[in-house]
């Protein structure tokens, strides 16, 4: 009898066998298994990339921010440190060229010309700062190209002000704007407390606020001596402001005055003394 014949009686059978396959002949999976994790580590590589640049480019940013505010306050002689923001992303390559294109800055609570100015709101475009001075912490100076900002004033500084003036001339927030109140004395009438609207300008970089309009509470619109109306127009004092800015144009607000002013092609110099030292109020 045969061993087949013999299994079969017995009825045993022997276990199935299978043909061994490598990976090349069972398809692509064993392959896309392969090449996952290298993928996976290609992709973390990547945004470790990605992440170490944005880092050092705030860090970048931070060193540019602080050597202008350093600048700004040793050169005009601030009695605090302005405050720093940079724009454009990247920032890197802006240091490494020298030369940056936005760089605000926030100047609080300094007096010009007796006046209080509540907030300076500049922007630094086109400043020259050289990488090797930027590293070594060596600068002494720094051209720029144009400033342009925003000179705020409040009704309670401009009051403050106005009360050691002549005249008695208060300012406050109107409907269509700012509104001027002064005692006038009108012929025939007497003394009268008179209100107007005003219109705040900018000539020969200073801020005149006159009245556009004029009238007594109670009795409408009245004939105002000519006297009156210049009594009751207010010359603002901006001079000595920092970075050497000059007015062109103001509107009033709901919150004070705010005047535009600018300046081009300056170098900000620390070794030299500022002729206006400005102090806080």
């Amino acid at each position: 009898m045969s061993y087949a014949q013999e299994e079969e009686l017995s009825g045993k059978s022997r276990p199935p066998t299978f043909a061994a396959t490598s990976p090349e002949s069972s398809g692509t999976p064993g392959r896309i298994g392969r090449r996952r994790p290298w993928r996976r580590i290609l992709v973390a590589f990547l945004v470790l990339q990605l992440v170490g640049l944005a880092v050092v480019d705030r860090v970048a940013a931070h060193l540019a921010a602080s050597q202008m505010v350093s600048q700004v306050q040793k050169s005009q002689q601030l009695p605090t440190k302005p405050e720093a923001s940079v724009g454009g992303f990247p920032f890197l390559t802006q240091v490494v060229a020298g030369n940056y294109k936005d760089i605000g800055l926030q100047i609080h609570r300094v007096a010009a010309s007796g006046l209080c100015v509540d907030d300076i709101d500049l922007h630094v475009r086109g400043a020259h700062l050289p990488l090797r001075k930027l590293i070594s912490n060596d600068v002494t100076t720094m051209p720029i190209d144009r400033v342009v900002g925003t000179v705020k004033l409040t009704y309670a500084d401009l009051n403050a002000y106005l009360a050691g003036q002549p005249g008695d001339v208060r300012l406050a927030a109107a409907k269509n704007g700012m509104r001027v109140s002064a005692p006038v004395d009108v012929p025939i009438v007497g003394q009268v407390k008179v209100f107007g609207d005003v219109r705040a300008t900018v000539l020969d970089n200073r801020l005149t606020i006159a009245p556009t309009a004029l009238g007594v509470d109670g009795l409408g619109a009245l004939s105002i001596p000519a006297g009156a109306v210049r009594t009751l127009t207010v010359d603002v004092p901006l001079s000595g402001l920092p970075m050497d800015l000059r007015l062109t144009e103001a509107r009033t607000t709901s919150a004070g005055v705010e005047v535009t002013a600018e300046a081009d092609h300056l170098n900000l110099d620390t070794t030299r003394t500022s002729t206006t030292q400005l102090r806080g109020c």
